[in-house]
């Protein structure tokens, strides 16, 4: 397992260790649908099963496989992209559980109290998402900006912050040198068209001088 990955299942299995639940089958029962229900926006990870905690585990591998977060910048946005993406998971659970209590679609219920979850629940996951999608792009964002950093760091300063756009600094170092190039070949052609001048002058004045003699 990767250093990230047991850093996430210590912590999750400590808090799990810590934690003194309910004892009865309801109380257990209504324990597990209020932690469903708050697990939905919490700042932490609680999982009510070891299957939930192996299928966490799964994630995490196959996130960190894909998206391989290397800077402190990169794995506090991985992070937040994996907890995002986890709680997309126990929406998609906890609208499962509302639509088999609904018996079809929740929106349709005569139930207050089904309508009023659905219509929460739908909230969570419009917030979830732009989250989501958000921290993707966030991500991608400073991978693109190492990425540049170690493709063109002969381009950089030597000095330029780990969090510059190398991007836009690569960018703007080839307009100046475009620019550069391109007004040293401009005065190269001057340069040529006076030196051709002079040459076709120099031949005028010396057949001249042969016709005199």
């Amino acid at each position: 397992m990767s250093t990230i990955s047991q850093a996430h299942s210590d912590a999750a299995r400590g808090n799990g260790a810590r934690s003194q639940g309910p004892i009865s089958p309801e109380g257990k029962a209504r324990s597990s649908q209020n932690a469903r229900t708050h697990g939905l926006t919490a700042s932490r990870i609680a999982f009510l099963s070891p299957e939930e905690q192996e299928e966490y585990d799964t994630l995490l591998r196959h996130y960190t496989a894909r998206h391989l977060p290397k800077t402190p910048e990169e794995l506090d946005v991985f992070n937040m992209l994996l907890h995002a993406a986890w709680r997309l998971r126990n929406l998609t659970v906890a609208e499962a559980q509302l639509y088999a209590r609904a018996g079809g679609d929740p929106l349709l219920s005569e139930d207050p109290e089904i309508e009023k979850r659905a219509n929460l629940l739908h909230r969570y996951r419009s917030e979830t998402e732009r989250a989501y999608h958000r921290h993707l792009n966030q991500l991608k964002s400073l991978q693109n900006n190492r990425l540049y950093q170690e493709q063109f760091s002969k381009l950089l300063p030597a000095d330029a912050p780990a969090l510059a756009n190398a991007a836009a600094f690569t960018k703007r170092t080839q307009d100046l040198f475009k620019r550069d190039l391109d007004d040293t070949t401009k005065q190269a052609a001057n340069e040529a068209k006076s030196f051709n001048s002079q040459l076709k002058d120099l031949f005028s004045m010396f057949t001249n001088a042969n016709k005199g003699a």
